[in-house]
């Protein structure tokens, strides 16, 4: 009956697989002494199931000890009182009171202890818990082997009603920790034994025979029944972890991701242990996506979360918050330069192209850094001041990092932004800078783009690329926007007529209802031709509200305002959008007149670019030209409008007067100048 009782799971576990398996026996023996009912089978539990199981045999354990412990003070009682007339009436009394005793040691230590163990426990507590057991089954087995030899048959029936009462009960209150039951079982089972045995009475004989197999029953139903404990607590974290990983990388999903980061906080204030918050986005992943299909994005996310994981320590949680952006919260950081590490060991792993199925894409990572508790004291503002670090390290030029206390400490609250723009206007901090446009075949001037720059007293001068993603989220792009605009064409309204003066416009800016009298107000006051204007925006922000944007640029146009698309084919543009939209130039991006000469698809690109520009019946305007190489190239491809270092740097509109002629090229040294736009590495100097 016994062994049918025991099935395989723990007997037979124990003699077929005691010896081998692929964790050895020293591990097993250490699992089993953890708490684990199934470190004996094939495949033992993973070290996150034991911690979570622990956590469940603990909690039933605390719901029981005090039942247990007061039917044992009260077993204790009794036994002292059937023995109070007999010679050994002071041992008894002794024995009663070392047991009151390690009662009240249990209950003093709940008393100033928690009583609830959270979902996960160390080994610790099972340690804890199998000790106790051992102490208290010690102590009932002293019992029998003390006292029932010397006791008369009324005695002895007492001792044997209370022991196999306490055998039994105690075994139920430690039913789900096996380690702990053996502990408690096997002292007082063997104290019974050798009591009873030892009368040589074929009564007692009898009794000791059924009471050792009920050990063994009882024993194998515990086993049992925390084998199968063990076993849905393992099917449930799978389901859990199934709902909290990320279905495509395996990486923990938001879900996950926001419970770590609350208790990394956590941490931080029981602790004060400091740590770093990443965001991440993967740089041309969607021109990718969209360009070669779902399936190779799908394998260059794979291999970015491949690399993500390589790149940083076992204690880091990485993370895919949804799409190509990813997070991670990397803990025990003790200085700025233990997070610097990290985000330089995750760029240097990102070098090397993504080889997927025979082709080699470029994809690079932008990097956003903030540090608890500095940065942000929630995991809300953390998670928002890494978000905007990263977005400005795109908006600076990507694949680098930026720290937030760098780049936003001095910004990072609306009331904070609102006072340094006040000063800003009051002081005369903003200004505009101006970089020329040329024509590739004369080397005429034929206009400026107007970019805007703030000198700012402590940061230095602070680039468009830098202050407009701030003034955007602070709600300040319509004011600063509209000085810029109004700005630019009062300086250009002074220059020979031939000049256009090309002018930025936010995406918010576009969405304001006021936009156009906006437009027409600076107009007005700036007395330029509306035919000398040109409105540079990005395809997103042309898309915006959809007709509401179309019909207000049609309005603009025909003021003899023209509006041309910035940033060509960095990752939103498509030929459905460009046929749609108001457009009267493009213009392609440096990134792909960087690599003219050096990368073919690059080259292949700026060609298409300007075969549909003139099919469409679009002037092109090339971006980024820094040598006479480039310049050659996109001359034989008809490009006739560049713009770069290798004629100017941007500059103060009282240094331009030199270039409303024929534009000079400059030697290498002035063309490769360092450029005012921030670098992608932003680090406190």
């Amino acid at each position: 009956m016994a062994m049918s009782f025991f099935g395989d799971s723990f007997l037979s576990g124990l003699g077929a697989r005691f010896l081998g398996g692929e964790q050895g026996r020293s591990a097993r023996i250490r699992y089993f002494l953890e708490g684990d009912p199934l470190a004996f089978e094939e495949f033992p539990s993973s070290p996150s199931v034991r911690a979570r199981f622990r956590a469940e045999q603990l909690n039933d354990l605390e719901r029981s000890t005090p039942v247990v412990m007061l039917v044992s003070c009260f077993s204790a009682l009794t036994f002292a009182v059937s023995m109070w007339e007999t010679p050994v009436a002071d041992q008894a009394r002794i024995w009663a009171a070392l047991m009151f005793g390690l009662a009240g040691v249990i209950y003093a230590r709940r008393a100033t202890a928690p009583q609830r163990v959270g979902r996960v426990a160390s080994p610790n507590g099972v340690y804890r818990a199998s000790a106790n057991a051992l102490l208290h089954g010690s102590l009932w087995g002293a019992l029998p082997v003390f006292f029932f030899a010397v006791s008369e048959l009324p005695q002895q029936f007492v001792i044997a009603g209370i022991c196999l009462a306490t055998l039994f009960g105690g075994s139920f209150a430690l039913s789900m920790i096996p380690v702990a039951l053996l502990a408690h079982v096997i002292p007082i089972a063997a104290g019974f034994l050798i009591a009873i045995l030892s009368e040589h009475s074929p009564a007692f004989d009898i009794v000791a025979g059924t009471v050792a197999m009920y050990a063994v029953v009882i024993v194998g139903g515990a086993v049992t029944r925390a084998g199968e404990a063990a076993r849905r607590c393992a099917a449930e974290a799978a389901a859990e972890e199934g709902a909290m990983r990320d279905e495509l990388t395996r990486l923990p999903n938001r879900l996950a991701f926001r419970e770590d980061l609350a208790r990394a906080f956590a941490r931080l204030s029981r602790q004060n242990e400091r740590f770093a918050l990443m965001c991440f986005d993967l740089d041309g992943f969607k021109a990718v996506n969209d360009s070669m299909g779902h399936e190779t994005g799908d394998a260059v996310l794979i291999e970015a979360s491949r690399r993500l994981k390589a790149s940083t320590r076992d204690s880091d949680l990485v993370a895919r918050l949804g799409g190509d952006e990813f997070a991670l919260i990397a803990v025990d950081i003790r200085s700025v330069e233990d997070a610097v590490t990290i985000a330089h060991r995750i760029l240097a792993n990102f070098r090397a192209p993504f080889e997927i199925d025979g082709r080699a894409l470029p994809i690079s990572v932008s990097i956003g850094i903030a540090i608890a508790p500095s940065d942000g004291v929630d995991p809300e503002s953390l998670q928002r001041n890494a978000d905007n670090a990263m977005y400005a390290t795109k908006q600076s030029g990507r694949s680098g990092y930026t720290l937030f206390r760098d780049r936003f400490g001095f910004v990072a609250e609306r009331n904070t932004l609102d006072a340094e723009l006040d000063r800003a206007f009051a002081q005369r901090e903003l200004f505009m800078v101006f970089q020329p446009f040329v024509d590739s075949q004369t080397q005429q001037t034929t206009g400026f783009e107007a970019l805007l720059r703030w000198r700012h007293p402590v940061r230095g001068v602070l680039s468009a690329a830098e202050i407009v993603p701030l003034f955007e989220r602070a709600g300040q792009i319509d004011r600063v926007g509209a000085w810029a605009l109004e700005e630019a064409m009062t300086i250009a309204a002074a220059w020979p007529p031939h000049l256009r003066v090309a002018v930025n416009v936010s995406a918010l800016q576009l969405r304001k209802p006021n936009f156009e009298e906006t437009v027409r107000n600076a107009l007005a006051r700036s007395g330029l031709d509306p035919r000398r204007l040109e409105l540079e925006l990005t395809e997103t922000a042309m898309i915006l509200d959809g007709e509401k944007a179309f019909e207000m640029l049609t309005s603009l146009r025909a003021l003899g305002i023209s509006t041309a698309l910035d940033d060509l084919g960095t990752g939103y543009s498509s030929l459905a959008n460009l046929v749609g939209l108001p457009l009267d130039r493009l213009k392609i991006d440096r990134s792909f007149v960087m690599n003219l000469e050096t990368n073919a698809m690059c080259a292949s690109v700026v060609k298409l670019t300007i075969e549909l520009a003139r099919s469409l019946n679009l002037a092109v305007t090339a971006e980024g030209v820094e040598n006479s190489r480039q310049l050659e190239l996109l001359r034989d491809f008809g490009c006739r409008e560049t713009q770069g270092y290798l004629f100017s740097r941007p500059r103060p509109a009282t240094q331009i007067s030199s270039l409303f002629g024929v534009c000079p090229m400059f030697e290498a040294a002035e063309a490769l100048a360092p450029a005012e736009e921030p670098p992608a590495v932003a680090i406190a100097s």
